[in-house]
């Protein structure tokens, strides 16, 4: 949690996960097509590894702007350094998603396919485990065989084909001893600045965070809020928010966070001075390094209260606020109130959240909270609420439940900032 000049920004983890798809009318299943789409999804990621645009490009049979995008994919990710990179069609996730609009688009003849795809990529020197992008491609059968003519028939139904930095414009890339900064043209001027405020920032998630943790991060700098918002497929008001931690999920592993990327919502990001700066980088780094214990039953309030309290962060005006004026409700704040409301609600969830956190430090100390947080984090698909799966967390770590804590919390709120 940041102060800002009038209002409090924010930074928030974001998981990449596609939304069940929608029912649709089916269209004609394709005729053994299956095979071949996956002989050239299999091509054409020979091709990335190989560094081969033109065969690359032979893949796909769509309109000029759909071309210019997968030209811009290709080159960016050979800028980036791959050392892996898959294509597979996941019908295991979500059925053949055709519908006879695609036919009546394309033709029958051309047996239009609409099938979710998994991309899978590994960044050297970044990423211990491929990266997951998942896709939604529309195949349409020529004489010389399958093509790809789309990735976007879908996006009014609301399922987005994962969409890279690079694919919105040329950029360009810097390194430091832990970091990779990637931005378009207009912003690599600013690289040096980022990337020696991460590692400053760095070096305070080592200080604060007692369990290991690679340290080599991506962080995206996208010119623009609306970049921002396409790439991490945002469906609430970006405007309160500095910066993002996001993961794909990979569903083939049960519930593995992969290819940890930072992304800077640059217009409210740059505004703030270089101290502010780092602690974001701060903030979103400590949600970095926790993502490999990270499960689905971790409450926002734990995971933002622990990025802001190692990040350092000792905002409390919001919290003040609401003790002086009566309306502090003595209620951890429910996930929902990191997204929605105005940028004080939401500010004043993050803060509540930090407090909660240091409350618990206090009392139970750091490696408690390590401890809270890791086994919540070993929780996967389960029944129950979060508060239920917190209560049983905090019996473990802090030898006591979720209602005690949070009446302990409150009591401390009021006497500490009243």
């Amino acid at each position: 949690m940041r102060r800002g000049p009038a209002v409090a920004a924010v930074a928030l983890a974001v998981l990449l996960v596609p939304q069940p798809a929608p029912p649709q009318t089916p269209g004609p299943t394709p005729n053994g097509g299956s095979a071949g789409i996956q002989r050239l999804l299999d091509r054409r990621a020979v091709a990335m590894l190989a560094g081969d645009e033109a065969a690359f490009l032979s893949t796909i049979d769509g309109d000029g702007d759909f071309v210019a995008r997968q030209r811009l994919l290709f080159r960016g990710f050979q800028q980036l350094g791959l050392a892996g990179y898959s294509l597979e069609a996941a019908t295991h996730t979500f059925p053949e998603l055709t519908a006879a609009r695609e036919v009546a688009r394309y033709g029958a003849a051309a047996e239009p396919t609409v099938l979710h795809v998994e991309e899978r990529y590994v960044i050297d020197g970044y990423d211990e485990q491929p990266a997951l992008e998942d896709l939604f491609l529309t195949f349409v059968r020529r004489p010389g065989g399958w093509r790809i003519a789309s990735d976007t028939d879908l996006d009014d139904v609301g399922l987005l084909s994962g969409r890279k930095l690079w694919e919105l414009g040329p950029v360009v890339t810097s390194v430091s001893d832990h970091f990779l900064y990637v931005s378009h043209p207009a912003l690599a001027e600013r690289a040096g600045d980022v990337l020696a405020g991460a590692e400053r920032a760095l070096a305070r998630v080592v200080d604060g965070w007692p369990l290991s943790w690679p340290q080599r991060v991506v962080i995206f700098a996208p010119s623009d809020t609306a970049e921002l918002g396409r790439i991490i497929q945002a469906t609430f008001d970006l405007d309160a928010f500095v910066a993002f931690a996001y993961s794909g999920v990979d569903r083939g592993v049960d519930y593995d966070l992969v290819g940890h990327r930072i992304i800077l919502n640059w217009p409210r990001y740059s505004a703030y001075p270089e101290s502010v700066r780092e602690s974001i980088l701060a903030h979103e780094l400590t949600h970095v390094a926790t993502r490999e214990l990270t499960g689905p039953e971790i409450p926002v309030f734990v995971d933002e209260g622990i990025a802001d309290w190692v990040a350092g962060d000792d905002s409390t005006f919001l919290v003040e606020s609401l003790v002086a004026g009566g309306s502090f409700d003595s209620r951890l704040p429910d996930d929902y109130e990191f997204v929605t409301g105005d940028s004080e609600a939401i500010g004043a969830a993050y803060q509540e959240s930090r407090v909660a956190i240091e409350y618990a430090e206090e009392r139970y100390g750091a490696a408690a909270v390590a401890d809270l947080y890791r086994i919540l984090g070993g929780v996967r698909v389960a029944p129950g609420t979060w508060r239920y799966h917190a209560d049983l967390a905090m019996h473990r770590a802090f030898g006591t439940g979720l209602v005690r804590f949070e009446r302990g919390w409150a009591s401390w709120v009021r006497a500490t900032y009243g």
